[in-house]
């Protein structure tokens, strides 16, 4: 197959790029900096696609761009270019790919599970409305822009809902080691919320699906099974690290430092069900947090 990803220098991008030629697939890496291989297209989100005679024709596109969510406090200033670097780029993008004679028959987009708000202790899955505040707001805004594909370049468009993914090469887990290293790790506010998560090979599995199967559309949830409380998520950092879990991070403490990121990232409780990855045959590697977290520690000190 030949696939694109945009945003393919990415910590998922990079990842799933590397899985997709193993299994032989010809990838084009879509990207804002300059070209450094015969693979890599420049593109820029105001203006659109270089080359883009290169996309003829393509199997599918995969579409990962867009700014950190959680890089730093929703200043008023944050907030715009992460709406900018998703909702908007994503009309570029598709109006870009639109000038082709032969645009990509997959378009395969990322989303949020942070479109659900926090929802306590209630079951949630795909059916499920969207919730309040500048999280669910902006995720919404940005998987109703890559769902519009099926309308404006008549791919077969599937949306996979993200939460933290979990790497042992960048993103959010090697920051969670380093205080369980040493002792000082714990559980976020008052720990009862759920934490919906993944590891990285099953994002790249589940990303590998949704390109494959001709029958994937819509919006599918990419979260474990079976969601973890996150206080005992984190005692299951701290057995796989050796060290015990006594403490934690204050509620007020979060919200002082990050604001309402704190309350949507942090503190909010999603309890959600990957329902229509497991109809359409996806099996999880990972479902265990404390096997999970030694997988990903064993892979962390091996790459040292």
């Amino acid at each position: 197959m030949r696939v694109a990803i945009t945003g393919g220098t990415g910590m998922i991008g990079t990842w799933l790029a590397r899985e997709l030629r193993e299994r032989g697939d010809d990838v084009l890496i879509v990207s804002r900096q300059r070209p450094k291989t015969p693979e890599f297209i420049r593109w820029d989100a105001n203006k659109g696609i270089h080359d883009l005679d290169r996309m003829e024709g393509l199997d599918a596109i995969v579409n990962l761009a867009g700014e950190p969510i959680a890089a730093r406090p929703w200043t008023t200033v944050r907030r715009r270019k992460l709406w900018e670097s998703r909702v908007d780029a994503t009309g570029v993008l598709l109006r870009s790919l639109g000038r082709l004679d032969a645009p990509p028959k997959a378009f395969i987009g990322v989303g949020s599970i942070g479109l659900f708000g926090d929802q306590g202790e209630a079951w949630v899955d795909e059916s499920t409305g969207a919730g309040d505040g500048f999280l669910p707001e902006l995720a919404d805004a940005w998987e109703q822009a890559q769902l519009a594909a099926k309308r404006v370049i008549s791919s077969r468009t599937a949306v996979l809902r993200l939460s933290i993914v979990l790497s042992p090469t960048g993103g959010v887990f090697p920051l969670m080691l380093k205080p369980f290293r040493i002792g000082m790790g714990g559980w976020l506010g008052h720990g009862r919320q759920f934490t919906p998560w993944t590891t990285i090979r099953d994002t790249s599995a589940a990303f590998r699906l949704l390109i494959d199967d001709d029958t994937a559309f819509g919006s599918f949830n990419g979260t474990i099974p079976e969601p973890t409380r996150n206080i005992d998520w984190l005692r299951a950092l701290g057995r796989a690290t050796g060290k015990p879990v006594i403490t934690h991070a204050p509620r007020w403490a979060l919200r002082g430092a990050l604001g309402e990121l704190a309350d949507s990232l942090l503190i909010a409780s999603i309890r959600t069900r990957p329902t229509k990855l497991l109809e359409h045959g996806f099996s999880f590697v990972d479902k265990d947090a404390e096997e999970a977290f030694r997988w990903l520690i064993s892979e962390v000190e091996a790459s040292r």
